[in-house]
């Protein structure tokens, strides 16, 4: 597996730099749908010209929106197309790290009949590294790339049990984008779950199947047990490592633009939604119509919307918190300030680990055929709008509306196939033999 795992990460890092030696990349650097205010090649630039060639802030111009390290990567000379193919062919070799991990880890349980839905881990990369959006974002240089890279990176760690590896590389994640903090609880539930499965055996409420019960594993009072901290002592631990790398992170920023003006520049455009270009996502739209006497209400009602799921998401999946971040991953991708496509490539990737689920989903074709049919709205409608100018705001508006609806029904549509799945565990062989004749009907979750 690891030697055509190896060639396809050189055919799709080919295929990549090929495609940069066209003229895609001038036709899709500033194109909305792959690039933000936060992540766009043209402003890194800017900024950089601003920093070395004027001597000035550029976090004072009210338009430059990376945060410090990119600067300092561009710096070092991360310009080229050959730095963005890297990182995503990292990526990929990661997808497949955390597609293996699932199967050698215990996470995937095979019912009967499922061997067929299974992805293998070299499909998983293959659908990242030769994904449309994976495709087209290399090619116009967004700096979501990295981003991207920093979670994977996480996921495969927290599957090996890499707790150190894993909170940096989320601390790191966080300083590129800021939301991906809300992966921190069900990151620590995975850590604690891969580095210490005695103790989660005998403790229940980390283990609690609310269809199936997982008996206690037997131990001896010499065991390894006993040396396991509690999960609040392993909790603790984890938020101080992540936070003192968080701190780091913030210092050699500090140190490398001479103030703190990058903290209102960088999450403070992400959390207050100033720069109202128009992406892919919904806010722009939203916060252009409201007053500004309310506004500072509903972009805290929007941050809580995408805030709010981390908790419940974790308690409700502790069982397979790698599925809770999934989830996560997927509102995050789809309620955030400033989203690119990039994101849900990512996600879709990452959703190809938890193939067997798909045997359980009830709309595949409708969800398809209409984020198909988004993808196709979201350019025609911005030409229309901002070129032709035979369209308005209102049309590029709906073709966002559509891709979010497309979107949220995929989430929507793994989280009634888990459940699905779980209730068929539930049922033991012959149930599952009766769901599957048609005798018994599964109605609910």
């Amino acid at each position: 597996m690891e030697r055509r795992l190896g060639s396809l990460l050189l055919v799709g890092a080919g295929l990549h730099l090929s495609l940069s030696l066209t003229s895609l990349p001038q036709l899709l650097v500033d194109r909305n749908e792959l690039t933000t205010p936060l992540t766009s090649f043209t402003r890194l630039k800017e900024g950089h010209y601003l920093l070395k060639s004027l001597s000035l802030n550029p976090y004072n111009s009210g338009s430059f929106h990376h945060p410090p390290l990119i600067l300092l990567l561009y710096d070092l000379g991360a310009r080229s197309h050959v730095v963005w193919v890297a990182a995503e062919t990292l990526t990929a070799y990661l997808i497949a790290r955390i597609a293996d991990g699932r199967s050698r880890g215990g996470g995937r349980r095979l019912l009967e009949g499922e061997e067929a839905g299974v992805w293998t881990p070299l499909r998983c990369a293959a659908l990242y590294l030769l994904h449309p959006f994976t495709l087209l974002t290399v090619q116009a240089r967004s700096t979501n790339t990295f981003a991207n890279l920093a979670l994977a990176l996480t996921f495969a760690a927290g599957l090996d049990g890499s707790i150190v590896l894993a909170l940096f590389s989320l601390s790191i994640a966080t300083h590129l984008s800021m939301y991906p903090f809300l992966l921190l609880p069900p990151l620590i539930v995975l850590l604690y779950r891969t580095l210490y499965p005695e103790a989660v055996s005998a403790a229940p409420s980390l283990v609690e199947n609310p269809i199936e019960k997982v008996e206690p594993v037997p131990h001896s009072p010499t065991s390894s047990i006993t040396a396991a901290p509690s999960f609040l002592q392993f909790s603790i631990g984890a938020v101080t490592i992540f936070a003192s790398h968080q701190l780091t992170l913030l210092g050699l920023s500090f140190w490398l633009t001479g103030g703190w003006e990058f903290l209102g520049s960088v999450y403070g455009v992400i959390l207050t939604i100033p720069d109202l270009t128009p992406t892919i996502g919904l806010a722009w739209y939203f916060f252009i119509e409201m007053f500004d006497h309310f506004r500072m209400f509903f972009v805290g009602v929007f941050q809580l919307q995408v805030a709010i799921y981390s908790l419940p998401f974790t308690i409700f999946y502790r069982h397979d918190p790698l599925f809770a971040i999934l989830m996560l991953v997927g509102v995050i991708s789809l309620c955030k300030s400033y989203p690119l496509l990039s994101d849900f490539g990512l996600w879709h990737a990452l959703l190809a680990t938890y193939s067997e689920l798909g045997l359980y989903t009830s709309h595949p074709l409708f969800l398809t055929c209409l984020s198909l049919y988004g993808l196709t709205l979201l350019p025609t409608f911005h030409y229309l709008w901002l070129y032709s100018g035979s369209g308005n705001a209102n049309f590029f508006y709906a073709s966002t509306l559509v891709w979010a609806i497309s979107q949220g029904g995929i989430l929507l549509e793994f989280m009634s196939a888990y459940g699905k799945r779980e209730v068929g565990r539930g049922l033991g062989s012959e149930g599952r033999k009766l769901l599957k004749e048609g005798s018994w009907v599964l109605v609910q979750r």
